[in-house]
């Protein structure tokens, strides 16, 4: 079949563009011909599989996405299938990494144009009368797009996870921690906290330096791509800008997780939480939200805590000493029955499978 795969914007340490690219190459592999329709592409152009460029000029990021999904729907006719990573009118099918708009933006919020016009292309996916199928990441976001929407049970395909195996662990893992901790300039006895993810403010990190605040010598490292300056000043209202590193987006992310001492992932909003997963996996605890959406995982393996939005930040603070000080063989041994117990790897394959049945019906 020829795809046409459809998102606002690519970037390379995005969770939502790496399972794009990672579905459009097995796509690929297994024969079909896709090519990916985008405004703006950073980093390099992937081999065998066509994107195509389609700039636009607008005075908001809302006016700038209905623009280009006007643009790109002249362009898709020629295609068997049109598979959209952001929400917009007209694709066959949508890969849910997106939460429910409807449930976070009623009146007076949803009367400001850009709320408006999210929620537009939200209802041209999910209302009842679209033909939409939905490839679903998150079970309590699917949840709230029925309760507001009423979509059918029918045009969703539950998937799992999609967590990339050489997250799992290693034998050598010890050295590999040591080497990296001391290009780090850490010592064995200063704990390192961890925030991997981009987009800051909705993942938490204002949260992750306030515990950081509240944990003696510890050093905290923030692995990803946003604007760094308001959180550099609360650090500073804190007193910790010493102790907090912008690392930037990293290749290299299953060796941050091996040699940290603990996942902070407090978000305020998050569909899934991939980051949880591959930090359980790597043998690292996780202090995480009910806001994420694979928060129940963690829950399940017994690989950290989940703290609802209303706790205080003390309690917080006190939970994240609490698994610090938990003997980091117990971490790694729980880590490692969950690898090898759960259906947590095989999103990539489950997601073209259900292109490849469903079609453009």
């Amino acid at each position: 079949m020829k795809m046409a795969f459809v998102l606002f914007e690519y970037f390379p340490f995005g969770g939502l563009q790496r399972d794009m690219l990672a579905i459009a190459q097995a796509a690929e592999t297994r024969g079909h011909q896709v090519t990916i329709f985008t405004r703006d592409w950073d980093g390099d152009k992937p081999d065998a599989i066509s994107v195509r460029l389609l700039p636009v000029a607008a005075g908001s990021n809302h006016r700038r996405d209905a623009l280009f999904a006007r643009e790109v729907s002249q362009l898709w006719n020629d295609f068997d299938l049109r598979v959209g990573f952001n929400k917009m009118p007209g694709v066959d099918w949508y890969y849910a990494a997106d939460g429910c708009l409807a449930e976070r933006y009623s009146p007076p919020w949803s009367w400001l144009p850009r709320y408006r016009s999210k929620l537009a292309m939200e209802r041209a996916v999910f209302a009842k009368d679209q033909a939409t199928r939905i490839l679903s990441i998150s079970p309590p976001q699917k949840a709230l797009f029925q309760v507001h929407y009423g979509t059918t049970e029918q045009r969703f395909v539950d998937l799992p996870p999609g967590i990339r195996r050489d997250r799992v662990l290693p034998q050598n893992y010890a050295s590999v921690r040591q080497s990296h901790r001391r290009r780090l300039g850490l010592k064995d006895s200063e704990p390192m906290l961890l925030f991997v993810g981009s987009g800051f403010r909705t993942k938490g990190l204002d949260r992750a330096i306030q515990v950081l605040a509240n944990v003696p010598k510890a050093q905290l490292f923030v692995v990803g791509d946003d604007r760094p300056a308001r959180f550099v000043s609360l650090a500073r209202r804190l007193g910790v800008t010493d102790r907090l590193h912008f690392m930037g987006g990293q290749e290299n992310v299953p060796e941050w997780l091996w040699s940290a001492d603990l996942l902070l992932h407090l978000a305020y909003a998050e569909n899934t939480g991939t980051v949880l997963l591959e930090a359980a996996i790597a043998g690292l605890p996780v202090l995480t939200t009910q806001a994420c959406g694979y928060s129940p995982y963690i829950e399940r393996a017994f690989m950290g805590q989940v703290m609802s939005d209303a706790v205080s930040l003390g309690t917080t603070a006190t939970a994240a000493q609490a698994l610090l000080a938990e003997d980091r063989d117990v971490w790694r041994e729980r880590g490692l029955a969950f690898a090898a117990s759960e259906d947590i790897y095989d999103l990539v394959e489950h997601a073209v499978s259900a292109l490849e049945a469903g079609g453009g019906e």
